[in-house]
Protein backbone atom coordinates (compact mmCIF):
# COMPACT_ATOMS: atom_id res chain seq x y z
CA UNK A 1 0.00 0.00 0.00
CA UNK A 2 1.27 3.05 -0.83
CA UNK A 3 1.47 6.06 1.68
CA UNK A 4 -2.05 7.84 1.50
CA UNK A 5 0.06 10.76 3.95
CA UNK A 6 3.06 12.23 2.50
CA UNK A 7 2.86 14.76 5.04
CA UNK A 8 4.23 11.68 7.93
CA UNK A 9 7.28 11.83 6.00
CA UNK A 10 10.26 13.20 8.15
CA UNK A 11 7.50 13.52 11.24
CA UNK A 12 9.07 12.42 15.16
CA UNK A 13 6.31 9.56 16.13
CA UNK A 14 6.63 7.95 19.84
CA UNK A 15 5.06 4.37 19.93
CA UNK A 16 4.73 2.30 22.67
CA UNK A 17 3.93 -1.12 23.01
CA UNK A 18 6.36 -1.88 19.85
CA UNK A 19 7.03 -5.43 20.32
CA UNK A 20 3.60 -6.49 21.20
CA UNK A 21 1.32 -7.45 18.01
CA UNK A 22 -0.29 -4.09 17.24
CA UNK A 23 2.63 -2.71 18.25
CA UNK A 24 4.41 -5.08 15.99
CA UNK A 25 2.00 -3.94 12.78
CA UNK A 26 2.11 -0.15 13.72
CA UNK A 27 5.88 -0.22 13.68
CA UNK A 28 5.83 -1.41 9.68
CA UNK A 29 3.27 1.13 8.79
CA UNK A 30 4.53 4.41 9.61
CA UNK A 31 8.11 2.83 8.96
CA UNK A 32 6.29 2.31 5.01
CA UNK A 33 4.91 6.34 5.36
CA UNK A 34 8.70 7.74 5.91
CA UNK A 35 7.84 8.67 9.61
CA UNK A 36 11.03 8.54 12.79
CA UNK A 37 10.22 6.45 15.23
CA UNK A 38 11.28 5.69 19.08
CA UNK A 39 9.95 3.01 19.69
CA UNK A 40 9.41 2.32 23.47
CA UNK A 41 9.94 -1.05 24.56
CA UNK A 42 9.19 -2.65 28.30
CA UNK A 43 9.36 -6.87 27.56
CA UNK A 44 13.16 -6.63 26.57
CA UNK A 45 12.91 -10.39 25.86
CA UNK A 46 10.73 -9.33 22.53
CA UNK A 47 13.68 -6.92 21.50
CA UNK A 48 16.11 -9.27 19.24
CA UNK A 49 12.65 -10.70 17.29
CA UNK A 50 11.82 -6.62 16.74
CA UNK A 51 15.65 -5.67 16.01
CA UNK A 52 15.97 -8.66 13.46
CA UNK A 53 12.70 -7.54 11.62
CA UNK A 54 13.83 -3.73 11.54
CA UNK A 55 17.17 -5.25 10.53
CA UNK A 56 15.38 -7.36 7.27
CA UNK A 57 13.74 -4.20 6.42
CA UNK A 58 17.23 -2.19 6.58
CA UNK A 59 15.69 0.89 9.64
CA UNK A 60 17.33 1.44 12.38
CA UNK A 61 14.76 3.63 14.44
CA UNK A 62 15.74 4.74 18.35
CA UNK A 63 14.71 2.14 20.94
CA UNK A 64 14.29 3.47 23.98
CA UNK A 65 14.02 0.60 27.14
CA UNK A 66 11.14 2.11 29.32
CA UNK A 67 8.45 0.78 31.41
CA UNK A 68 5.51 2.37 31.51
CA UNK A 69 4.59 2.14 35.31
CA UNK A 70 7.39 3.63 36.35
CA UNK A 71 7.22 7.76 35.96
CA UNK A 72 11.14 7.96 36.35
CA UNK A 73 11.54 5.52 33.45
CA UNK A 74 8.94 7.77 31.44
CA UNK A 75 10.91 11.38 32.39
CA UNK A 76 14.08 10.01 31.33
CA UNK A 77 12.70 8.48 28.01
CA UNK A 78 11.00 11.55 26.89
CA UNK A 79 13.71 13.69 27.14
CA UNK A 80 16.45 11.51 25.39
CA UNK A 81 14.01 11.19 22.76
CA UNK A 82 13.78 15.29 22.22
CA UNK A 83 17.57 15.10 22.69
CA UNK A 84 17.84 12.64 19.60
CA UNK A 85 15.17 14.09 17.55
CA UNK A 86 14.66 17.67 19.19
CA UNK A 87 10.65 17.37 18.80
CA UNK A 88 8.11 15.06 19.37
CA UNK A 89 5.32 15.41 16.45
CA UNK A 90 3.03 12.33 17.42
CA UNK A 91 2.55 10.01 20.49
CA UNK A 92 0.59 6.67 20.06
CA UNK A 93 0.45 4.79 23.61
CA UNK A 94 -0.64 1.47 22.46
CA UNK A 95 0.72 -0.39 25.44
CA UNK A 96 -1.30 -2.50 27.46
CA UNK A 97 -1.41 -5.32 29.18
CA UNK A 98 -5.11 -7.18 29.34
CA UNK A 99 -4.72 -8.72 33.32
CA UNK A 100 -6.78 -11.50 34.62
CA UNK A 101 -10.25 -12.73 33.38
CA UNK A 102 -12.48 -12.45 36.16
CA UNK A 103 -15.58 -10.81 38.16
CA UNK A 104 -14.49 -7.83 40.26
CA UNK A 105 -15.64 -9.99 43.36
CA UNK A 106 -12.95 -12.32 42.76
CA UNK A 107 -10.14 -9.82 41.01
CA UNK A 108 -6.96 -9.42 42.95
CA UNK A 109 -5.65 -6.10 43.58
CA UNK A 110 -2.15 -6.54 42.51
CA UNK A 111 -3.38 -7.37 39.01
CA UNK A 112 -5.77 -4.32 39.09
CA UNK A 113 -3.20 -2.21 40.06
CA UNK A 114 -0.83 -3.63 37.51
CA UNK A 115 -2.86 -2.98 34.39
CA UNK A 116 -3.79 0.87 35.27
CA UNK A 117 -0.50 1.72 35.92
CA UNK A 118 0.28 0.38 32.23
CA UNK A 119 -3.00 1.26 29.99
CA UNK A 120 -4.02 4.35 32.34
CA UNK A 121 -1.12 5.91 34.26
CA UNK A 122 1.47 5.12 32.27
CA UNK A 123 -0.60 7.26 29.17
CA UNK A 124 -0.55 9.92 31.73
CA UNK A 125 2.72 10.38 32.19
CA UNK A 126 4.01 10.08 28.67
CA UNK A 127 1.37 13.00 28.01
CA UNK A 128 2.68 14.91 31.06
CA UNK A 129 5.75 15.02 30.03
CA UNK A 130 5.61 15.63 26.24
CA UNK A 131 3.03 18.07 26.15
CA UNK A 132 4.87 20.77 27.15
CA UNK A 133 7.56 19.90 24.26
CA UNK A 134 4.28 19.64 21.73
CA UNK A 135 2.96 22.93 23.08
CA UNK A 136 6.10 24.85 22.55
CA UNK A 137 6.17 23.55 19.09
CA UNK A 138 2.39 24.46 18.20
CA UNK A 139 2.24 20.90 16.95
CA UNK A 140 1.04 17.44 17.86
CA UNK A 141 -0.92 14.66 18.01
CA UNK A 142 -1.54 12.32 20.82
CA UNK A 143 -3.26 9.07 20.29
CA UNK A 144 -4.80 6.47 22.57
CA UNK A 145 -6.19 2.79 21.83
CA UNK A 146 -9.47 2.33 23.15
CA UNK A 147 -12.17 -0.72 22.30
CA UNK A 148 -15.74 -1.54 21.66
CA UNK A 149 -15.84 -2.72 25.83
CA UNK A 150 -16.70 0.71 26.72
CA UNK A 151 -20.07 0.73 24.19
CA UNK A 152 -20.54 -3.14 24.42
CA UNK A 153 -19.74 -3.98 28.19
CA UNK A 154 -18.78 -7.78 28.64
CA UNK A 155 -18.31 -9.32 32.06
CA UNK A 156 -14.81 -10.24 33.45
CA UNK A 157 -12.82 -7.93 31.53
CA UNK A 158 -11.99 -6.06 34.71
CA UNK A 159 -9.24 -3.63 34.88
CA UNK A 160 -8.78 -3.59 31.58
CA UNK A 161 -12.66 -2.45 30.73
CA UNK A 162 -12.66 0.28 33.79
CA UNK A 163 -9.07 1.49 31.95
CA UNK A 164 -10.38 1.81 28.38
CA UNK A 165 -13.19 4.32 30.01
CA UNK A 166 -10.23 6.23 31.61
CA UNK A 167 -8.32 6.39 28.55
CA UNK A 168 -11.28 8.03 27.01
CA UNK A 169 -11.83 10.48 29.60
CA UNK A 170 -8.13 11.14 29.40
CA UNK A 171 -8.32 11.88 25.71
CA UNK A 172 -11.59 14.57 26.37
CA UNK A 173 -10.26 15.91 29.17
CA UNK A 174 -6.73 16.56 27.26
CA UNK A 175 -8.24 17.71 24.18
CA UNK A 176 -10.26 20.32 26.33
CA UNK A 177 -7.19 21.32 28.30
CA UNK A 178 -4.95 21.63 24.48
CA UNK A 179 -7.49 23.40 22.66
CA UNK A 180 -5.64 26.22 20.80
CA UNK A 181 -2.69 25.24 21.89
CA UNK A 182 -2.07 23.04 18.26
CA UNK A 183 -1.67 19.69 19.86
CA UNK A 184 -5.05 17.51 19.74
CA UNK A 185 -5.75 14.31 20.93
CA UNK A 186 -8.08 11.50 19.96
CA UNK A 187 -8.71 7.86 20.75
CA UNK A 188 -9.31 5.35 17.98
CA UNK A 189 -11.46 2.62 19.01
CA UNK A 190 -10.13 -0.53 17.79
CA UNK A 191 -13.00 -2.99 17.53
CA UNK A 192 -12.46 -6.17 19.44
CA UNK A 193 -9.12 -7.61 20.78
CA UNK A 194 -7.65 -11.17 21.11
CA UNK A 195 -5.93 -12.57 24.09
CA UNK A 196 -2.42 -10.85 22.49
CA UNK A 197 -4.22 -7.46 22.71
CA UNK A 198 -4.69 -7.37 18.82
CA UNK A 199 -7.73 -6.02 16.91
CA UNK A 200 -9.59 -8.83 15.30
CA UNK A 201 -12.42 -8.38 12.91
CA UNK A 202 -13.21 -7.44 9.33
CA UNK A 203 -11.47 -4.84 8.79
CA UNK A 204 -7.71 -5.87 8.20
CA UNK A 205 -6.49 -2.32 7.39
CA UNK A 206 -6.85 -0.04 10.96
CA UNK A 207 -3.34 1.22 10.49
CA UNK A 208 -5.03 3.72 8.30
CA UNK A 209 -6.67 5.95 11.00
CA UNK A 210 -3.59 5.97 13.03
CA UNK A 211 -1.44 7.42 10.30
CA UNK A 212 -4.26 9.60 9.48
CA UNK A 213 -4.43 11.08 13.00
CA UNK A 214 -0.76 12.06 12.81
CA UNK A 215 -1.19 13.55 9.60
CA UNK A 216 -1.43 16.97 8.89
CA UNK A 217 -4.87 16.20 7.34
CA UNK A 218 -6.38 15.42 11.15
CA UNK A 219 -5.25 18.63 12.32
CA UNK A 220 -8.85 19.78 13.06
CA UNK A 221 -9.76 16.38 15.24
CA UNK A 222 -9.23 16.58 18.58
CA UNK A 223 -11.18 15.01 21.28
CA UNK A 224 -12.87 12.77 19.08
CA UNK A 225 -13.60 8.58 19.54
CA UNK A 226 -13.09 7.51 16.01
CA UNK A 227 -14.48 4.00 15.47
CA UNK A 228 -11.54 1.99 13.17
CA UNK A 229 -13.47 -0.32 11.53
CA UNK A 230 -15.55 2.92 9.85
CA UNK A 231 -12.96 4.96 9.09
CA UNK A 232 -12.73 5.21 5.04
Amino acid sequence: MGNPYPSIREKVVLLTGSTGPMGRILVDAFLDAGAKLALCVRRMANLPQLEQSLADRGESPMIVPCDVRYEENIVRMIHRVVQRFGRIDAIVNVAAILGPKLKIIDYPADPWRDVISTNVTGAYLICREALPWMVRQNSGSIIHVTTSLTANVKPEWGAYLVGNHAIEGLTKLLATELKGTGVRVNSVDVGMMNADLKPVGPNNDWTKVFLWLVSDESSGQSGERISASSFE
